[in-house]
């Protein structure tokens, strides 16, 4: 059996989670939002909060002092990953209803950090 490391099971979590919110507010954020351009907001909010959140989990258990960097990785990744769904969405040539621009900024932005995370705090391991 494999053993996995604190930092893996950390960013496996992380990534369930984000995954999870992504998928259940894409289905229901008419529920929520009440105003047009809300819903991805409102998704961008949470997918922040809970990053800087992993992002700081990772700097206290894995004993790495970047704070600038830890402080900086959601925002960053938060641009990246609207433009790149602006470019999804136009080279798909899709509609960009919101349950689309949910479920790609969702993905994109869950792997993005997931992988900044693994890459970065792995080499004080």
């Amino acid at each position: 059996m494999f053993k996995l490391s604190r930092l893996q099971v950390i960013s496996l979590f992380y990534a369930a989670a984000l995954l999870l919110f992504t998928v259940y507010w894409s289905q229901y954020y008419d529920t929520y939002a009440t105003k047009k351009g809300e819903e991805l907001f409102i998704a961008l909010e949470v997918l922040l909060f809970v990053s800087f959140f992993y992002f700081v989990v990772l700097q206290i258990s894995i004993a790495k002092t970047n704070w600038v960097l830890t402080l900086m990785l959601p925002i960053i990744n938060g641009i990246i990953s609207f433009l790149f769904t602006i470019v999804v969405l136009w080279l798909g040539s899709l509609d960009g209803n919101p349950e689309e621009d949910i479920l790609i900024f969702g993905t994109v932005y869950t792997s993005l950090s997931g992988v900044e995370g693994l890459v970065l705090w792995n080499k004080t391991e």
